[in-house]
């Protein structure tokens, strides 16, 4: 039997982020249960009983237990975020029941509805029903999991979408901007969150486009590189040895060509003259010559 809730997807699509929340998204959607609340809740369990063993290996052993990325407190904004993000799921899928393609007239919000929470239908009256009930699941395992963390002070109750700015970062003191508990009051504030978030992208978009220099930021490789200058190195001394050749070669044609022309020539002027002509020849050819 399919569940109709907005959760899964959710969780799933969380596990493709490179942050805290992607990391516990990962270890939940790594837990072997059908519900998500279950899959919560046992990856809190988990954080926690390895903390314990750890602290407890600390003392045995008398070394102190490293500092870990992920804890048993970390699951508390978890589930906040996770009902953020289905607060915008649920946007998405009311927004595909109201668009038609228009190119062809054709309506997909069914195909969205089923994909994003396996709903029938994506009008604002299902979705709200499955929101809400997803809002009670995370609420009860929100309230479960405040009870095992009485030692902390001031937590804050599931909300059906929440958000925080931080308002003194020396102090790390962060304040809600959104404390919202209402369906109705959801959707305005996600639809000015959506323009806000269309508006930026536009930004940057005419920004990169006016700025950006194609093609000048391709990588270079550091072994192609070495590789490069150790090719240059050995060309180098390749062509110094070929010089050293011919110009030794040079020397010992010429001598031989002095040998060749003072015994035909003899004594005679004119031949001496053509001998030295042909000389100049052959040392040109010399000088074009590849050894």
């Amino acid at each position: 039997m399919k569940q109709v809730t907005f959760l899964n997807e959710v969780i799933s699509k969380m596990t493709g982020n490179d942050n805290r929340n992607g990391a516990i998204a990962k270890l939940v959607e790594s837990q072997d249960k059908p519900l998500a609340a279950n899959r919560v809740a046992v990856t809190f369990d988990q954080l926690g009983t390895q903390r314990t063993k750890a602290r407890l290996e600390a003392i045995r052993t008398g070394v102190q237990a490293p500092e870990v990325e992920l804890k048993p407190e970390h699951m508390l904004s978890f589930v906040q975020n996770v009902m953020n993000s289905s607060c915008w799921a649920a946007r998405r899928t009311i927004t595909a029941g109201v668009q038609t393609d228009q190119a062809n007239g054709l309506d997909f919000s069914q195909s969205v509805a089923e994909q994003v929470a396996n709903l029938e239908s994506a009008s604002i009256h299902d979705v709200e029903a499955t929101l809400m009930d997803d809002f009670a699941i995370l609420n009860e395992l929100h309230t479960w999991l405040c009870n095992r963390m009485s030692y902390m002070a001031d937590l804050d109750p599931l909300f059906l979408f929440a958000e925080k700015v931080c308002v003194d970062e020396e102090r790390n003191i962060w304040e809600h901007t959104h404390m919202i508990m209402d369906f109705n009051d959801v959707l305005p504030v996600l639809d000015e969150k959506a323009l806000e978030l269309a508006e930026k992208a536009a930004e940057q978009q005419t920004d990169e486009a006016a700025t950006h220099v194609f093609g000048g930021n391709q990588t270079t490789n550091d072994k192609d590189i070495a590789t490069t200058k150790q090719r240059l190195a050995k060309a180098e001394a390749s062509f110094v040895q070929v010089e050293s050749k011919r110009a030794a070669l040079k020397t010992k044609v010429n001598e031989q060509i002095d040998e060749i022309a003072t015994k035909i020539a003899g004594d005679d002027t004119t031949r001496k003259t053509r001998a030295v002509v042909i000389k100049n020849k052959i040392a040109a050819r010399l000088d074009n010559a590849t050894v």
